[in-house]
């Protein structure tokens, strides 16, 4: 945020606070990673009961926010407060505001009740920005956008060195990792609320958008993406031509055993299966021989993976350290990085040529 000459402040869990002029708000929307939404508050009030609602909601000049032929869209969430049927609560807001939509186009609003104070937001971007257009093709338990987004940020990847992902399911880490390093926006040429709202500064979306123009990778950086179904490798090859990367991410049928050794210094990045979301039985073996093939073939490369269970992390690593924790498909993960040569742990070196037997297919 501080490259879009941001100053974030922390709000609520899972809120990140900050002030913006027009332009500000415009490339926040179009080159935050990590972000659901951009919303901008608009009016903040106490309300015990619907006839406070309705009179305080009144006080809002909600036309400000809506364009010609759009509907207002409320989403509402109600913690610890009198007022907590969150339908009965649109439904008040739609008869003041204006009806749902019938066909036309919406402008979402969040609206937010914590211990009896409501605070008003209007969704700047529209469609969740985790929303990537060019992810048509899923996978079992994809990972979403903006964790793996997170996941590249916080491992330190800035494109300058290679990146490896041996379990890419529908090419999720890749994509955004060529995006990243192409310094190119997450969402493409996607479309945002903000286009249509009466006080558009076309001048200023145009100097924010014509930056947009992004970068060729380094000679010598590739993004390479495999996995044992032939299946996950197409559907990572087609999200790439549509988000315009397919020429950096090199994907492949391959087993995470068939991996060629390189002294080089990289990235290796990944969601491997466990168990809850994907995968049977017990993982324990398919871990330690993923940490064997980094330990002898990609020995200089970082690592970082996401798991459910740190158990697993540390028997495919104890050198992993927790990065981050976030709540993903109702499960909590953990985000777990090391970085490359570092010494391992005496019992995992010994441990690296059994667990890389010849023909292992895993």
């Amino acid at each position: 945020m501080s490259a879009l000459g941001l100053k974030p402040k922390p709000g609520s869990r899972g809120v990140v606070e900050f002030r913006a002029n027009n332009r500000q708000l415009y490339a926040a929307n179009l080159w935050l990673r990590t972000a659901s939404r951009v919303l901008v508050r608009i009016g903040s009030f106490k309300a015990t009961d619907f006839e406070h609602l309705q009179r305080r909601a009144e006080e809002i000049d909600w036309a400000s926010w809506i364009p010609d032929g759009h509907a207002p869209e409320f989403r509402v969430t109600s913690n610890k407060s009198a007022l907590y049927h969150t339908s009965a609560i649109a439904q008040r807001l739609h008869q003041l505001v204006g009806p749902p939509s019938l066909g036309e186009p919406v402008q979402p609003f969040v609206i937010r009740f914590d211990r009896d104070i409501a605070t008003v937001s209007v969704d700047s971007g529209g469609v969740p920005l985790s929303h990537r257009a060019w992810r048509t093709e899923l996978g079992v338990a994809p990972l979403r956008p903006t964790m793996a987004a997170a996941m590249l940020l916080a491992s330190g990847w800035d494109g300058t060195t290679s990146l490896i992902d041996p379990f890419c399911g529908c090419g999720t880490i890749a994509i955004e990792a060529a995006l990243l390093g192409r310094k190119l926006p997450p969402g493409g040429d996607r479309q945002f609320a903000f286009q249509s709202w009466p006080d558009f500064e076309p001048g200023a979306w145009a100097s924010v958008n014509g930056a947009a123009k992004g970068i060729e990778l380094p000679d010598g950086v590739s993004i390479e993406a495999f996995d044992r179904d032939p299946t996950a490798v197409a559907a990572t090859q087609n999200n790439a031509k549509r988000a315009g990367v397919g020429g950096d991410i090199t994907a492949e049928k391959r087993l995470v055993s068939h991996l060629t050794g390189d002294e080089g210094t990289g990235l290796m990045i990944t969601n491997p299966p466990y168990g809850k979301r994907v995968g049977d039985g017990d993982l324990e073996p398919l871990y330690k021989r993923v940490g064997a093939v980094v330990r002898e073939r990609r020995p200089e490369y970082d690592l970082t993976i996401v798991v459910s269970d740190r158990k697993l992390g540390r028997v495919l690593d104890g050198r992993l350290k927790p990065l981050a924790r976030f709540g993903h498909g109702g499960l909590k993960v953990s985000v777990l990085n090391r970085p490359g040569g570092t010494p391992a742990p005496a019992d995992q070196a010994r441990q690296a040529s059994a667990d890389l037997p010849d023909g292992a297919t895993s």
